[in-house]
């Protein structure tokens, strides 16, 4: 039992086997996926979530942004394999798991290789049960000032553990039903020998900026100075 590998041509394919099985690489297919998630479709930006031998999982499909996005979407240059984003987001998510953070299990990570230079690459992770985003929580009722403080002493134990997160946004952040909060969304994060308090202090602020942007989409969304103030007692509290 563990996280074992396997190659299929171009393609390369990381895996944990007590959530799935050698089999998994069908798990990438479009095919597959939109057979087997109620019809979801597979495009940018859009995770889907689907179940395999009674596991709740979550793909997520690899894009480019700007302008180069729109050349090539799906393919990302190619070095090693190891650098790829996809390698990297599965290995920090297993980092960070061992020190006890809650992140979602990565499940299965797939590569492939697009000569010369490129690849494109997709991420399966096991599912938080019981959980929403923080946006559509807020959309709901709001929250008491202590889940508030609870959300900054989190953030400061990642920080903690010199832990950045590359898109700290109220939808990177996931409630329970028990009341207990997840980080996801680990692509272009890392995790630093030291983290510098600039890079602390620009994962709360992208925080605050996300959740004043949805405060001007959404009516209603329950989010006030107050609650902010609760988390960043919370936030000083868990430094």
């Amino acid at each position: 039992m563990g996280y074992r590998q396997f190659s299929n041509g171009l393609a390369r394919v990381i895996y944990d086997d007590a959530l799935v099985g050698a089999d998994c690489e069908k798990l990438f297919q479009r095919d597959w996926l939109e057979a087997n998630s109620g019809g979801a479709t597979v495009e940018r930006g859009t995770a889907v979530m689907f179940e395999h031998n009674g596991v709740a999982l979550v793909f997520k499909q690899y894009h480019r942004g700007g302008l180069a996005g729109r050349l090539v979407e799906k393919t990302y240059l190619y070095s090693r394999l190891e650098n790829t984003r996809v390698w990297r987001e599965f290995n920090m998510l297993r980092q960070m798991r061992a020190l006890g953070l809650p992140v979602p299990r990565p499940a299965a990570a797939r590569c492939v290789s697009v000569p010369p230079l490129a690849y494109r690459a997709a991420l399966i992770t096991e599912r938080v049960p019981d959980s929403k985003n923080l946006t559509e929580v807020l959309c709901a009722h709001p929250l008491d000032n202590a889940s508030w403080e609870k959300l900054g002493q989190l953030i400061a134990r990642f920080h903690r553990n010199n832990v950045y997160h590359a898109d700290l946004n109220a939808s990177n952040i996931l409630l329970t039903g028990s009341g207990d909060f997840y980080l996801i969304d680990f692509d272009k994060g890392v995790i630093r020998n030291t983290l510098s308090a600039k890079e602390a202090r620009s994962n709360v602020s992208r925080l605050r900026r996300s959740l004043d942007k949805l405060q001007g989409r959404h009516t209603p969304f329950h989010f006030s100075e107050d609650n902010w103030q609760a988390l960043e007692k919370g936030y000083a509290a868990g430094e």
